[in-house]
């Protein structure tokens, strides 16, 4: 299987966001850990758990994670992200979104 076409950085961007401040304790506990461990500042953390980002094309990502439709797809293609770089952050989001309990 290839590898992810999603840079770590992003992938816990989008999870911050789909997340929120809502987590568990536990969760926002590794969330910041995992940040931390890739030099992500508090100020990031706090920013993505909004919803955005201080990167445009990270915040583009977000934008689409929380909102998979044609025209958030659309603004990320003409952004510059790839057709298959889309479809990995939707996959990911509805990842997120339902977790396996």
């Amino acid at each position: 299987m290839a590898g992810s076409s999603i840079d770590p950085r992003v992938r816990l961007l989008i999870e911050l966001a789909l997340t929120g401040t809502g987590a568990s304790p536990s969760l926002l506990a590794r969330q910041e850990e995992a940040g931390r461990a890739i030099g992500m500042t508090g100020a990031e953390m706090d920013v993505a758990r909004r919803g955005s980002s201080f990167d445009f094309s990270a915040s583009i990502a977000v934008s689409l994670a929380l909102n998979a439709c044609r025209e958030t797809r659309e603004r990320a293609l003409r952004a510059g992200l790839s057709e298959e770089t889309c479809a990995e952050i939707e996959r990911v989001a509805r990842a997120i979104r339902t977790p396996t309990t």
